[in-house]
């Protein structure tokens, strides 16, 4: 007796090598768009840890007239008479703003009479020791303090005795705006009529009134993913509550110190400190080879450029490609320039 063929049969190897093939190619279009998304999500906690920064600013500009130092008494400071009446403290603006980030508890901890760093390489006492206040920096939590695209944002980090010395320091993603300042310079203000001077800087920072050229063209912070292995050296800060070396000023530079000339600000300059800059040994060499930015260099692995809180609060995203001139304009407070428009 015949039968029968059934009616249900399964697929062919070509149909399930089509089928397949249609999977991957809807996954190939579907995973950018998701990439996206999430890099869309983490630029928006970005902006808003900034905005976070901004209120805090505010808040204490408000309590005390005057903004928070980058960092005070720099062990890199090479100038023991400036010490006379106090050691080596390396404690870093973010310790002094803990209250106006809603850690009033970490803040009350906090010992202002011990250092938070011992690095002082030049011999500099300091005072205290860095494990005076270790359980705070241990114990509190810098989400906020740390780019959600920053691959090593959060990691913690010892390192012995030098510039970098460090004890369990976390690795954050953002850096005051120090103009051509670092942590080797005198006091803010010792530079009399600097035209560059910036927001901040070491042992002081700037007062509303002295923001002449407008709180909402001048940059108080901006993102820096220093140490991320791959791009730079990993002993790079920021370094957030620890204030060791390049832990928390961002830099610019001209070749002049009195003169906002276009003619200051030569390609060599943009090459090192322009957002995303690519580091080399000098100002005439060639860029590191491996793409590395250097220390103090804003910078971000967001595509294309980086955020900034501005000193009016306010966050803007400024590319990488933007003129270099107009970039330190922005980190100026008082050059007297009208900001150009690209």
């Amino acid at each position: 007796m015949l039968t029968r063929p059934s009616g249900r049969r399964g697929f062919t190897l070509i149909e399930l090598l089509v089928v397949i093939a249609i999977i991957a190619v809807l996954i190939a279009l579907l995973l950018p768009a998701v990439q996206q998304a999430r890099e869309a999500a983490r630029r928006s906690q970005c902006r808003n840890n900034l905005k976070q920064m901004g209120l805090a600013l505010h808040n204490y500009l408000e309590t005390s007239s005057v903004l928070p130092p980058a960092l005070l008494h720099s062990g890199r400071y090479n100038n023991p008479s400036f010490f006379t009446s106090g050691r080596v403290l390396n404690t870093t603006g973010w310790a002094m703003m803990l209250p106006y980030l809603d850690m009033e508890s970490a803040y009350n901890q906090y010992d202002f009479n011990q250092c938070s760093s011992t690095s002082s390489p030049y011999g500099i006492a300091v005072s205290g020791t860095d494990t005076g206040n270790a359980n705070v920096w241990k114990e509190t939590p810098l989400s906020f303090m740390v780019c959600p695209s920053h691959p090593r944002g959060g990691e913690r980090s010892t390192s012995g005795p030098g510039f970098y010395q460090r004890n369990n320091a976390i690795r954050t993603s953002y850096l005051f705006a120090t103009g051509p300042l670092t942590d080797y310079d005198a006091a803010y203000g010792a530079y009399g009529t600097d035209i560059r001077q910036a927001t901040f800087g070491n042992s002081g920072a700037a007062r509303l009134q002295e923001i002449t050229d407008g709180t909402s063209n001048t940059i108080a912070i901006g993102e820096a993913h220093g140490g991320d292995g791959y791009k730079t050296d990993t002993s790079y800060g920021p370094w957030g509550l620890t204030g060791t070396h390049t832990c928390c000023h961002g830099r610019v530079i001209s070749s002049s110190t009195t003169s906002v000339d276009p003619t200051q600000f030569p390609a060599a300059y943009a090459q090192d400190w322009h957002i995303n800059g690519a580091w080399s040994n000098s100002l005439t060499t060639a860029p590191d080879a491996l793409g590395r930015t250097y220390a103090w260099t804003f910078s971000s692995t967001h595509p294309g450029g980086a955020h900034f809180l501005m000193n009016d609060g306010s966050v803007k995203f400024y590319a990488q490609s933007m003129n270099y001139r107009l970039f330190c304009l922005l980190n100026y407070i008082h050059d007297g320039e009208v900001i150009p428009t690209e």
